[in-house]
Order: structure tokens, then C-alpha cells, then sequence
């Protein structure tokens, strides 16, 4: 919130408002495994008080924002991307060069698939709990390590806590990763029109991308996928990566294009990985 506040300051736009704190079901429920609550478990509430005007605009952070939004809201991009990067941040006394034996909380069908795959000797443990509860879990010692997004530690002034960092290209980000957006109400024209006014191009265009490739192949939360786009100079590069449980083997797809033609370079990702899907 902090974040998306100050952005829209630093883009000379400024009103007065109030912030509500709303509890959602993924909140509430700190006991059962993400993967295993459905779709939409950090929104539905926070939706619902955008249509029923007890709020205007939501903040969120976007790779927890289900492909299909409630009908009658929008989602409005906002700012740059932060880092994309899945850490592992250790107990002390633990090495993070090696994960060999070591019982790492996560409870990321993708992050769990992605450790198995660097070792698979990792004793993976369930977590629940905001970044401070997490955290502290890990240094009374119930955890030897634990994996997080790197912007979120960082945001919240832990950047240090950062033991390793994981590459993007091969532990591939959830999609949105990294990207803080609003949400409106469609009929809110003229909260809209202000919030239009510091959108990111570069970001709306990435994480379009990155959602197109979820939607295109009915991918949820509780399936082992990663997917990262962006523009290096005039070059686009989209990557993602998806462990298929069936028959346990990992598909992973990598397309590049001039920067103008991001639009067919997702296309062609989305449809290379329909046909390994397929066979």
C-alpha cells in the first residue's frame, strides 16, 4: 500500500484517502495449504467491497490476482516492476550454497517443484503467515531455510535477510511477479483516468503478456508454473517453465522477438507449450 502510494506521488497525483484493512479468506485460514483453497482466496472479499462502494480501489500484488477478475472491476497497472526474483533466506548456521537435507518452508506448488528439480533431497514444509510470521518461524529454528519473493523482502526493509537468489530462467517467477496494481470499479471513470496518468507502458505490456500465456493454458495457482517476460533493449524475451506432475518431467519454452512484436513472441511460446502439453 505504502508503495503504491508513494508512486502515485512521485507522479505528482495526490487526493485524500483512507485505508481499510480487508480480512480475506487466505488471511483468515492460516492453516491449510494454499494450493488446496481454490482461486481468488487473497480477493474475493477485497472485490466485493470494491462493488458494493465500500472501497474505490484495491491495492494488490498482482501474481496473486486470478486471471478472470470479479465482473464490474478493472485492474489498473501501476509503476515499474521490482525485482522478479524467488530468494531462499536461511536460518543462521545454515549454508544457502547447498539444499541438500535441508526442511525448507514454501507452500508454492511451483516453488516446491522448482526445489525438487535443483535437489531433490529438499524435505519441503508447509508455511502460512505474513513475511514477519515466516520469518520468525525460521529463526526459532521450525524451518532451515525458507523462499519468498525478493521484492517483498525488500519492501518491507529485509533485503538483507537475503541469503541466495534464484535464477529467473530457470525458477521461473509466478507471473506478475514483482508488479503492485489497483483495482476499480469499470464505472469508475474518473478514478481511472487519474490512475491511467502513472501506469507503466513497459509493465502493462509484460505482465499482459505473462497473463496472456496463464489464461491461454487454464494455468491456476495450484499448478507448478512460472512465466517471465521483458524487454532487454529492443530485444522482447518471454520464458516459462511447467513441471508436469503426471509424468513428472518439466516443459519449458523460450521465445525472443523485436520489442514491437512481443504480441506474436507470446503467441508462439503459448502455442509451443500447447503442443508439449499435448503430446
Amino acid at each position: 500500500m505504502d508503495e503504491f502510494i508513494a508512486y502515485l506521488g512521485k507522479n505528482n497525483i495526490t487526493f485524500d484517502y483512507s485505508v481499510k484493512i480487508i480480512q480475506t479468506a487466505g488471511d483468515q485460514d492460516q492453516k491449510s495449504p494454499v494450493s488446496q483453497m481454490g482461486q481468488g482466496i487473497f480477493t474475493k472479499e477485497i472485490e466485493r467491497a470494491i462493488l458494493n462502494k465500500e472501497i474505490d480501489c484495491a491495492v494488490h500484488s498482482l501474481k496473486d490476482m486470478p486471471v478472470k477478475t470479479e465482473k464490474g472491476t478493472l485492474l489498473t497497472f501501476c509503476g515499474g516492476r521490482e525485482d522478479v526474483r524467488d530468494c531462499l533466506v536461511v536460518r543462521a548456521g545454515i549454508s544457502a550454497d547447498h539444499l541438500n537435507n535441508l526442511r525448507i518452508g514454501t507452500g508454492s506448488p511451483r516453488r516446491i517443484a522448482f526445489l525438487k528439480e535443483l535437489d531433490p533431497s529438499v524435505n519441503i514444509l508447509p508455511i502460512r503467515g505474513n513475511v514477519d510470521t515466516r520469518l520468525r518461524k525460521l529463526d526459532l529454528g521450525e524451518y532451515d531455510a525458507i523462499v519468498l519473493a525478493a521484492c517483498g523482502l525488500k519492501r518491507l526493509g529485509y533485503g538483507n535477510r537475503i541469503n541466495r537468489y534464484f535464477d529467473p530462467d530457470t525458477f521461473v517467477p509466478a507471473a506478475g511477479q514483482g508488479v503492485v496494481c489497483g483495482q476499480t470499479r469499470e464505472d469508475d471513470v474518473e478514478l481511472i483516468k487519474v490512475l491511467k496518468k502513472c501506469v507503466s507502458p513497459v509493465t502493462e505490456q509484460i505482465v499482459k503478456a505473462e497473463r496472456k500465456v496463464l489464461e491461454a493454458l487454464g494455468v491456476g495457482c495450484q499448478t507448478p508454473f512460472g512465466v517471465y517476460a521483458r524487454f532487454e533493449g529492443e530485444t522482447f524475451i518471454i520464458s516459462a517453465k511447467l513441471y508436469a506432475e503426471h509424468n513428472q518431467t518439466f516443459m519449458t519454452e523460450r521465445k525472443t522477438g523485436n520489442k514491437d512484436d512481443f504480441e506474436k513472441a507470446t503467441d508462439e511460446l503459448i502455442e509451443n507449450l500447447k503442443r508439449k502439453i499435448k503430446d
